[in-house]
Formats: C-alpha cells, structure tokens, sequence
C-alpha cells in the first residue's frame, strides 16, 4: 500500500478534493496527493453499499484469454454553443491497455495500465512519470464513501444520486445543480461497451483524487447503467448551476460533448502507442506525492 501525504480533517475530504468554484468538468484529470488506507474487502463492500458497480474490479487478463481487438474513441468537448472543441482527447485501446491522448500537449498522458495494476501519467514538457497502484483509486473511493455520511453533503455530490432512462438510448441524472444528459448508441458487439464502460468507470475513479472539478459519483452510477444495457454515449451534455461572488449570483455552464468510436488505429495513433510505452520506461521516475499536477 502507499500512502500519499494529505492536509486537514479527514472528515472533509470531499470538501478538500472538489472546490466549489466552477471549474471544467469533462477534462481528464491529474491525480492528486491524498492518503488512503482502507483493505480491498473495505472497499469492495463500500461500493457494494453505495450502488456504484465494480465495472473496474475485472480480473486481469491471462495467457490463455482471446486478445482483445484494438479501438479508438475519438472525443470532442465543446464549451456552450461554441462550434469549436475546447478540448479534444483520443482514448485508445491496445493490447489490454487504455491510453488517454490529449490534443493539448501541456496536458499528460494517461496509461491505464490495468493487467500491471497501475495508472501513469507521462509529463512530456518535463520528461516524468508517476503512476499511482490502481488498489489505492479504489480505496480512495470507499473511503469517500465511508466518510461522507451528512445527507446534504451527499446530495452535493452526487453520491446518492439515481440515473434514469428517458429513452430506449437516452440516459439522464441529476444530483444538486448538475445534470448529465446521454444519448448513447448500441455497438454490434457488446464486448465493445464492456471495454468502453471499463475505461470510463477508471477514469471515474482517478477523478475522485482530483484536486478540482466535479465530482464522479454520479457519472459511475450512469456510466454502470450504460455499460449493463450495452450502451455507448454518442452525445453527452452537463448542465452545471454554481453560485459566484458574496452575493451567491447563479450561474450556469454548460458542457457537452461528442464520441465517436472508430474499430482502426490511424499510423499517427500508433505511433503514440509506441511512444507512450517508450516514454514509461525511459523518463525520469518521480513520487506521486511529488508530482506537480
């Protein structure tokens, strides 16, 4: 187990992890120092309580399974009715492993790097990596689970939050001032969804330890209820209420983005394959707790 150096009560852990400020919501994240402690049967049963699924907590992969055929989800994340993506990210999979390849080249790569266990990020302007065991997300998640029992508190953060179905591939939930809105499609093979709704739940998990932005609860729940109707989002938009200034003045942001899923890695793809795995083994290793996220 490591343990990551953290400030305050633990009691406010949640209140510490999300500021209230309104800040991007879709982006992927770095992971932030925060210390954990909770056993794997804590945890599993922490989820178990709180309705979340353990689409993550998927035996690894043996010799003897089928390779999994590679894919590409390309998505673009647009700011209100901006026509342009302020954001736009490639999540590949190949060879068992997630990679997460934002176009903004100050951001990391991600590795989700499930068979070994671990999440790395690539810091390309600095030429580091740090990676975080995947044990450590989970039981980050219990113990925000376990901690934050006020019911206003977790109405806040979406921890009890329901998703709905609206439609045969329209999915919907709310929680406080957030709402997500999905409208999916249906993969012909359902394997792919599988895979698809794997990536989300841990990219969901790594939010948790994020020093900013909107809590993942909720988008979990919805994400476990899209991956057992073998469901892809196609379209997905979040309406955000936040209150600003000592005057608490609303005001809104709105968020939505778009996925599409492609069966072929293009050559320049690939090559970021190559690279990340390259970029693993040779920058500088540093601690987590030491990483300027």
């Amino acid at each position: 187990m490591v343990f990551y150096r953290c400030r305050g009560d633990s009691m406010n852990l949640l209140q510490r992890i999300f500021p209230t400020r309104a800040l991007f919501a879709l982006t992927a994240a770095c992971v932030c120092a925060l210390g954990i402690s909770a056993s794997d049967g804590i945890a599993q049963d922490m989820f178990a309580r709180s309705g979340i699924a353990q689409v993550a907590n998927q035996g690894p992969e043996t010799a003897s399974t089928p390779k999994p055929r590679p894919w590409m989800a390309v998505s673009h994340i647009f700011q209100g009715d901006d026509p342009t993506p302020a954001e736009t990210h490639h999540v590949v999979f190949a060879n068992g492993i997630y990679y997460d390849f934002p176009a903004d080249d100050q951001q990391p790569w991600t590795i989700f790097d499930l068979n070994a266990s671990r999440v790395i990020l690539l810091d390309r302007q600095r030429q580091l990596r740090t990676s975080v065991p995947t044990d450590d997300l989970v039981q980050l998640a219990a113990r925000a689970e376990a901690e934050i029992t006020n019911p206003v508190d977790r109405q806040r953060y979406g921890m009890d939050a329901v998703p709905t179905r609206s439609g045969e591939l329209q999915f919907d939930v709310a929680y406080a001032d957030t709402r997500y809105r999905v409208i999916g499609t249906r993969p012909d093979a359902p394997k792919l969804a599988a895979e698809y709704g794997r990536f989300v739940d841990w990219a969901c998990r790594l939010n948790v330890a994020r020093p900013r932005g909107v809590p993942p609860f909720a988008r979990m729940k919805l994400n476990a209820v899209m991956t057992r109707q073998n469901v892809l989002p196609k379209e997905t938009a979040v309406t955000l209420t936040r209150h600003i200034g000592a005057e608490r003045t609303p005001a809104q942001i709105r968020l939505r983005s778009t996925t599409v899923i492609q069966d072929d890695l293009t050559a320049s793809i690939n090559k970021q394959v190559k690279d990340a795995q390259s970029m693993r083994v040779i920058f500088q290793e540093i601690p987590w707790d030491q990483y300027e996220h």
